[in-house]
């Protein structure tokens, strides 16, 4: 395929506002003017925005936190960052891509709980915790690095897929503008990125992802549209680094997976790592989780695993997005290969109560599923601190199902599980939580 990309990363070490955008030695002043200017002819269904800072070690607590996106520019080559929203959908993965490492761009916003707002009636946004320091920031990678969050105040009347799409545009529009003061400047750090050369004594491994879908504020993006329809396509690990896949997630934000760890795939930059040592990296099998009917279910599987043979593949890593519905997809997925000749191995979460040995671990599980990955228990009971300082509101949102429960934002409080938790069940490899066998 003769795709070569190179990633140029550029070390955000501070951050603060000032008169002008710049980056100086690591040091990354923001314009909250400019910022505004470039975003205020996408200004529809949101009335306003606002900017904070949020840094590593200090006492603050992020609430109605949505999607986090890799603030990055490409400079040469084919197609765009994030190709699809304000391009066409050309195809990326090749030339050259700059990107601010230590540092995000996140968007915090209130949604509406209203049922205009849901596609059921569990799939609402429910409130999205983060805290950078504490007992639960090390469940996101988030807790380390500079974030600049991008606050929503929304206009009165707006539909759902209003709301969801402009933030997602704005959202964008900011990464990609910070991104650009990079251009013209040498870069602290270059990474080139090709699976062209295979050795033939390697075994071939490819990463099998499925992403959520299930309607607004539960969709996620390929190439700038949502993937309903979609059957299992191969994308090349490039494209996905490129942003080609860009999440709209925000009703489960346990299992949530947010762009940037489509771009900075913890999964993906361990194979890549690989690539010629061990193994011979192959590509990912896209697809979607969530599938409407068990029917529906075996299609995909088999969609898969028929690329996966294609590639003649050896060895398939199965990791997804989202809870029950979607460990379903990924266990038909897993046997599906193992009774092709093809081992799979996964990372889940589990369940088990307070101290891992209650009931049933795992959602789902086929008796192929024999090389599991645990990410931590979203059943163990964390008590969240006071904090000094809260970025996105003064109250959280919980429990809508019993009639809403709305607490101080800055007091400590217990919770019996952790799906409120940013990425406390995240599939992705990038949370410290983890279980031991015993």
């Amino acid at each position: 395929m003769d795709k070569k990309l190179t990633r140029c990363y550029y070390h955000v070490k501070e951050a603060c506002f000032g008169d002008r955008t710049t980056l100086r030695d690591g040091f990354l002043t923001i314009s909250k003017e400019e910022l505004q200017a470039e975003i205020a002819p996408l200004l529809k269904a949101v009335k306003a925005v606002d900017f904070e800072l949020v840094k590593p070690g200090e006492s603050t607590r992020i609430i109605h936190l949505l999607d986090t996106l890799a603030a990055m520019i490409k400079i040469d080559g084919e197609g765009q960052q994030y190709s699809g929203y304000f391009s066409d959908p050309l195809m990326t993965g090749s030339g050259t891509t700059n990107i601010l490492s230590g540092f995000s761009v996140m968007e915090s916003a209130a949604l509406p709980w209203d049922e205009s707002s849901a596609s059921s009636g569990l799939l609402y946004p429910r409130d999205a915790i983060l805290d950078m320091q504490g007992p639960i920031a090390e469940m996101t990678p988030f807790s380390k690095t500079i974030n600049l969050i991008v606050l929503y105040k929304l206009s009165d009347g707006s539909s759902s897929i209003e709301y969801d799409n402009e933030i997602r545009s704005i959202g964008i529009k900011v990464a990609t503008y910070l991104a650009a003061v990079t251009c013209g400047l040498a870069a602290d750090e270059e990474e080139k990125l090709s699976i062209d050369e295979v050795d033939p004594e390697l075994p071939n491994v490819v990463l099998m992802w499925n992403s959520q879908n299930q309607g607004p504020y539960s969709n996620t993006y390929l190439y700038g549209h949502p993937i309903d329809n979609l059957v299992p396509t191969l994308i090349h690990p490039n494209e996905m680094m490129d942003g080609c896949i860009v999440s709209g997630n925000y009703v489960w934000p346990a299992f949530k997976v947010p762009t940037y760890l489509y771009v900075n795939s913890p999964i993906l930059l361990e194979l890549y790592k690989e690539h010629g040592k061990t193994i011979n990296f192959r590509g990912i099998i896209f697809g979607r989780s969530h599938n409407p009917s068990n029917w529906h279910k075996i299609r995909c599987a088999q969609f898969a695993v028929k690329i996966a043979q294609y590639l003649e593949t050896d060895g398939l890593i199965m990791a997804w997005e989202g809870g029950g519905n979607a460990a379903v997809d990924g266990m038909l997925t897993i046997q599906c290969a193992e009774q092709h000749g093809i081992k799979a191995s996964t990372l889940t979460f589990e369940f088990g109560g307070a101290d891992g040995t209650e009931g049933i671990l795992l959602v789902d599980d086929v008796p192929e599923a024999d090389a599991i990955i645990s990410g931590g228990s979203i059943e163990k009971p964390y008590t969240i601190p006071d904090v000094e300082r809260v970025v996105g509101g003064d109250v959280l949102r919980l429990n809508k199902e019993s009639g809403g429960f709305f607490p101080p934002a800055d007091k400590a409080l217990l919770f019996e599980q952790t799906t409120h938790f940013y990425l406390s069940g995240n599939q992705s490899g990038a949370s410290t939580l983890f279980a031991e066998q015993y």
